[in-house]
């Protein structure tokens, strides 16, 4: 074919992403660092089956408007920095086809390059290595290619522009020293990859159908209809799949130690298993306690939470009486939220490492909580580019809304030092900025593979020290991983060490910790709370 017309493109999104779908977990393992938090993948999935469910049901004839329902889909539903990455990149695409009805091949390669320039001006600092140098490589080499080939068809174009993005992911390492060292290509880079061959099958009539794990729960699996109890049945509808057994340390499955515990705080509740995956559906008003409940059994496959509030009381929240100034902040474990509560966090959003939230995520929260301002905390460095997205819809909606960039926990809890809901919203933004710039941040998780990273050899299991973005130490002893990490953080005048203890960390290996550094560090206090965070066993901070 020489043109691509609506159904063309709906089929290369559907192929796309279907393709990448297919194989998150394999980029989900391309994680520089070793450590059980790579979920490039499954942000890049997510983030792209919030467009396809935005048109699957969409009927019309004009790529334009197909393409701009499909860019739509994916901006709210971004997570994560590939995911909001990827967002723009469909963006621009959707920016550049908005007023055709049918796409010669010079117009769709044109679209690559307009696609490629909104995802550079996403990014505040471009680093090339990454799905931006893919983007590029690809899209440049697109127009050429159809300048050069005035007969060629749209598969032919495909299959050379697949090539080229091959060649290019596969040069990044050499563009990008951490995936050198790690000896792994880029991850968000190989995820758009998986997208561009979803595009060439479907342009060759060879759609890439998914290995949909609704699948597995076929005709043998009875599925009911959630009903709604009551009038006022609100709250979050919290869906999830998830793989039994997957991860680490994962106990047994119980269905009836599941569903007594989904019926003890949630109603509308499905609950079936196939194998190893089980499917849940559940009206709740805490569903972070119930994905933190769930997540002892296995990993999120695939995971939706929607607000009924916002949905359906709607009204009501607008007769609400506003509040001047809020903070919202990001954190997932019971001991965590609980910690930012106190801290007068007005709102604290499920999500962190491996879980990150969408960018509609935030703005159905502060909808609901309808402040006049908001500041957001995100505290994940992975978390951030959702964050300003939010921020930024929400100020052409009217709520002035500010992120403080932070990137950890702890930089999150340090941050409200320097917080005072009587000053404005701008005079806050300093004094936090101030306050986080003043702590030095570590944390001790464990290897999923065997590596090497700044010269330090780690071996699969192994517990690892590190200090920002850091490998510091790796061992098989937790305790001598931490000393080490902390005696890397201490600085002549450092006054103060904080402990956020994990949910799989025990209290022998903690006050071992902790005389190490009172008797170390004699002018130090040390501070230990639960944080109860997965992945993490330890967060650490010095000030």
């Amino acid at each position: 074919m020489n043109k691509v017309t609506c159904q063309d493109l709906k089929n290369m999104f559907i192929s796309g992403c279907n393709n990448l779908s297919n194989n998150y977990k394999y980029i989900d393992a391309l994680n520089v660092f070793p450590i059980p938090d790579g979920d490039t993948g499954t942000n890049m999935m997510m983030t792209i089956q919030s467009g396809i469910h935005e048109i699957e049901n969409f009927e019309t004839n004009h790529v334009g408007e197909l393409a701009n329902k499909f860019a739509k889909g994916l901006l709210y539903g971004a997570r994560g920095n590939s995911g909001v990455i990827l967002s723009q990149i469909f963006k621009g695409f959707s920016e550049s086809v908005i007023d055709y009805e049918t796409l010669t091949l010079t117009q769709f390669a044109q679209a690559f390059v307009d696609a490629k320039e909104k995802a550079y001006k996403a990014v505040l600092k471009p680093v090339e290595g990454t799905i931006l140098t893919v983007i590029s490589d690809s899209s440049r080499f697109f127009v050429q290619w159809v300048k050069e080939h005035a007969k060629t068809s749209v598969e032919e174009a495909l299959e050379q522009v697949v090539s080229e993005a091959q060649r290019s992911l596969d040069n990044t390492p050499n563009l990008l020293p951490t995936l050198k060292e790690a000896n792994v290509i880029d991850s968000g880079g190989a995820g758009l990859l998986k997208i561009l061959e979803g595009f060439l099958k479907a342009s060759q009539g060879k759609m890439v159908e998914a290995q949909e794990v609704q699948d597995k729960f076929s005709a043998k699996s009875v599925l009911f209809e959630p009903v709604i109890d009551k009038e006022d049945d609100f709250g979050y509808c919290t869906e999830f799949i998830l793989t039994l057994g997957e991860g680490e340390n994962k106990k047994e499955f119980s269905k009836e130690e599941l569903q007594a515990f989904l019926e003890s705080i949630g109603n509308s509740i499905v609950l079936v298993r196939d194998e190893d995956l089980v499917k849940v559906h559940v009206h709740t008003l805490t569903p972070e306690k119930v994905l933190e409940f769930a997540h002892q059994y296995g990993e999120f496959y695939t995971l939706k939470i929607e607000n009924m509030d916002v949905q359906h009381d709607g009204i009501k929240k607008a007769k609400k009486e506003r509040k001047k100034l809020a903070v919202v902040t990001v954190a997932v474990g019971k001991g965590l939220t609980k910690i930012f509560k106190d801290l007068r966090a007005d709102i604290v959003i499920s999500g962190g490492q491996t879980m990150n939230p969408s960018i509609e995520d935030f703005v159905n929260e502060i909808h609901r909580l309808n402040p006049e301002s908001v500041i957001i905390l995100p505290n994940n460095s992975n978390i951030v580019m959702s964050a300003r997205q939010a921020a930024e819809i929400l100020n052409k909606e009217g709520i002035v809304a500010k992120v403080v960039p932070t990137t950890s926990i702890q930089q999150g809890i340090t941050a409200f030092m320097g917080f005072n809901p009587e000053c404005e919203i701008e005079d806050n933004i300093i004094e936090m900025m101030a306050a986080i710039k003043r702590v030095t941040c570590g944390q001790v998780t464990s290897a999923v593979r065997d590596s090497k990273l700044n010269g330090i050899t780690i071996k699969s299991g192994d517990y690892i020290g590190i200090r920002e973005k850091k490998i510091i130490s790796a061992s098989r002893d937790i305790v001598k991983v931490s000393c080490a990490l902390i005696d890397s953080m201490m600085g002549y005048d450092s006054e103060i060490v904080t402990i956020l203890t994990g949910s799989d960390i025990n209290k022998r290996s903690v006050n071992a910790i902790k005389k190490y550094i009172t008797e170390k560090y004699k002018q130090v206090e040390v501070e230990i709370n639960q944080g109860d965070q997965p992945v993490y066993y330890l967060l650490l901070s010095v000030e």
